[in-house]
């Protein structure tokens, strides 16, 4: 676990992650504009990848939460972010939180160590 995760699932997704045998990802990774200001920070994710990990918890289908998001997630793929949302659902079959991760890793240039 680590202390910069805003919540218990995020963390929970990370476990899955590194423990699946993938490259730990960063928590509350800073994303920034065009000339370098922060404009948000992703749940977890890869700079060198350019992938982003983001928890949706139930919060995130209410009021103007979900615009906010849509708004959010669509400034992030405009800049070349491949953005990956995970729900309660996933927690329960970690297996597909680790297939779409190493996918994702996959399609961005990832190479898996060599297993001797």
């Amino acid at each position: 676990m680590d202390g910069r995760a805003q919540s218990v699932p995020e963390s929970v997704v990370r476990h899955v992650i590194v423990t699946g045998g993938l490259p730990a990802p960063e928590p509350q990774l800073p994303i920034r504009a065009q000339y370098g200001r922060v404009v948000a920070h992703a749940d977890l994710g890869y700079e060198e990848w350019k992938i982003l990990i983001e928890y949706e918890g139930r919060q995130h289908s209410e009021g103007d939460q979900f615009g906010r998001d849509i708004e959010r997630y669509s400034r992030m793929a405009a800049a070349g972010w491949l953005v990956l949302r995970f729900s309660s659902g996933h927690l329960a079959r970690p297996y597909l939180i680790l297939d779409r991760v190493r996918q994702a890793l996959l399609s961005r240039g990832w190479l898996p160590p060599l297993r001797v």
